[in-house]
């Protein structure tokens, strides 16, 4: 019967049983990993993705991630475009003010240069191809600034099972491991001992992979197809029913509150409370500035903005009620205007840019 197993199969089941290996600890209070990849990804924080089960693991992580790039070279080489607006942009059919409006890009997002004219170009960012004018965008150098400012650099395992670990350094020891497509943040590269590795946002720590075992890019939001819109609008219609049906008791209002608190507790469950007040700030702050959509569920659900939403930790999170006091009472506090980061619109873990730093975030 083993003759019979493939290579593939057989790495997957070591894997698994290495993996299993460290929720030993569990027995005696030292770690609190969750037992299956689904429990896991429900509980995910800030992209970060602890998989056991390489089976289990939602593929969906990678899924709908905006304009891709190589990292640096491509970045400084490519026919890169960006939007310079507060305000969203319409992107047309041809190029001129008249024509039908095809979809829509939103601030800090972008894409790759098609055809350049005097007064209107023609773009492709994710999905949608069409006309914007000029004055509205930002080409060449400034549009490679903004997009090192905005983007993310990402990390994706290749390998069928890889090791993280707590440093690059001689006396690092393995803290988990990651499944093939598992996606990080990547908060700086490093090269030690002729070894190269990245250091990723290894849910609340500094976790660490050979470079050998991950395809590093560089993801720059995207824009909308009219098409996409309706369709995001009409699942989020569908959902936010789903939602309600399952607690009749929860009012418009207080489905808001609710949507808003998850966010807040699945991005910065294990920050302090003034960090959990900057997270759901920037949701409320894109809600207020007319460049991204309008309302706190709209924003949440927006293409490619929030990873616990793209891997479907948001909604089980939402469903299983996991947003605790603190995350309710930031939610409540923003949703009354107030804010502690003025009116900066993103985050990410910190260690890869500028900007101002609360507990393991930077906001900017």
């Amino acid at each position: 019967m083993l003759g019979k197993l493939s290579i593939k199969l057989i790495t997957k089941r070591i894997c698994l049983l290495l993996a299993l290996a460290l929720l030993l600890p569990v027995l005696f209070g030292t770690y609190s990993y969750a037992d299956t990849a689904g429990e896991l990804l429900s509980g995910e924080n800030v992209g970060a993705s602890m998989v056991l089960s390489t089976d289990a693991y939602n593929n969906a992580a990678t899924s709908g991630l905006g304009v891709k790039l190589r990292p640096n070279e491509e970045i400084e080489s490519s026919d890169l475009v960006m939007v310079a607006l507060t305000s969203s942009l319409n992107v047309r059919s041809e190029g001129n003010a008249d024509a039908e409006i095809v979809g829509k890009i939103y601030r800090d997002c972008g894409g790759i240069v098609l055809e350049k004219g005097e007064s209107w170009s023609l773009i492709e960012s994710g999905d949608l191809i069409g006309w914007c004018n000029n004055k509205y965008l930002l080409f060449g150098q400034d549009a490679i600034d903004l997009a090192k400012d905005v983007g993310t650099m990402t990390a994706t395992v290749t390998a069928t099972c890889t090791p993280v670990y707590s440093s690059d350094e001689a006396d690092k020891v393995i803290i988990g491991y990651a499944s093939e497509k598992a996606l990080f943040e990547v908060i700086y590269e490093d090269n030690v001992d002729d070894e190269d590795w990245v250091c990723v946002a290894y849910d609340e720590l500094d976790g660490f992979v050979k470079k050998e075992f991950v395809e590093v890019e560089f993801i720059i939001d995207h824009g909308e197809t009219i098409e996409a819109i309706r369709e995001r609008r009409r699942k989020e219609a569908e959902e936010k029913k789903k939602l309600v049906r399952r607690n009749e008791a929860i009012a418009a209002d207080n489905d808001t509150l609710k949507v808003l608190a998850t966010i807040i507790w699945c991005e910065s469950r294990g920050e302090s409370y003034e960090g959990q007040l900057a997270v759901g700030s920037v949701v409320m702050n894109r809600v207020r500035s007319g460049a991204y959509p309008n309302t706190v569920y709209d924003v949440v659900f927006a293409s490619g903005q929030f990873s616990p939403v793209k891997t479907g930790s948001f909604q089980r999170a939402y469903e299983n009620g996991s947003a605790n006091e603190n995350a309710y009472k930031a939610a409540q506090e923003v949703l009354d205007g107030y804010t502690n980061i003025g009116d900066m619109t993103h985050f990410r873990r910190k260690g890869n840019r500028d900007g101002y730093i609360i507990g393991n975030h930077v906001f900017y």
